[in-house]
């Protein structure tokens, strides 16, 4: 079936990262708002590289050339990662998103730098405010001799402007899985987005 303007009925808030200088905090803010087709896909939307799915959606839009995938969509109250933009019919284009949720993170960057006598040293940075999409990667649990302990494990996916390193702890501010974490691993080839793999401990 041809897409016509008349088909775009729902209305999409685009959004872009915000940055504020005086708090070092970024956010996600509007850029614009336009009109869309929308149909919820029937498979999870593989927005993580090495985490789980999420509920995915297909947008058809009018065709903007100032639209990439360092954008974000608000509808119907989700947020909406933005995966992929094809084109479509003339005049238009194909965005496929993951229905979720960013949550408040926060982190202390710490850098290697050389001190005394050129040995290296870890260097704590301002602290950064930024918001961040958490996938399940796995739960594990092991029983010890006296207790028993967890391991928590998430995948944390930010806007590609979010850069830390290995070590690095970063504080999960709202929602089910809030806590501090211990960043693991980092996954940062990919131009729009970074992976952090982040875990916890807790005995139980």
């Amino acid at each position: 079936m041809s897409i016509t303007g008349s088909s775009l009925t729902q209305r999409l808030q685009v959004l872009r990262l915000g940055y504020g200088e005086e708090t070092n905090a970024c956010a996600w803010e509007e850029d614009r708002w336009t009109w869309a087709a929308a149909e919820q896909d029937t498979r999870s939307n593989l927005f993580s590289a090495v985490g789980v799915g999420a509920r995915g959606v297909t947008f058809t839009i009018r065709k903007s050339p100032h639209l990439t995938l360092h954008h974000a969509f608000r509808w119907r109250g989700w947020f909406c990662f933005l995966t992929a933009i094809m084109d479509g019919d003339p005049g238009f284009q194909v965005v496929k998103a993951a229905l979720c949720e960013p949550v408040p993170c926060a982190a202390v960057p710490q850098r290697r730098v050389l001190g005394l006598g050129n040995r290296p040293q870890l260097a704590e940075g301002a602290k950064l405010s930024f918001p961040g999409v958490l996938t399940e990667k796995y739960v594990r649990y092991g029983q010890e001799d006296t207790y028993a302990r967890t391991e928590t494990a998430y995948v944390l996916v930010t806007p590609k402007q979010i850069s830390l390193d290995a070590g690095t702890l970063v504080t999960v501010q709202k929602g089910p899985a809030a806590g501090l974490y211990n960043l693991l691993a980092c996954h940062v080839l990919d131009e729009f987005k970074n992976e952090y793999e982040i875990t916890r401990r807790r005995d139980v």
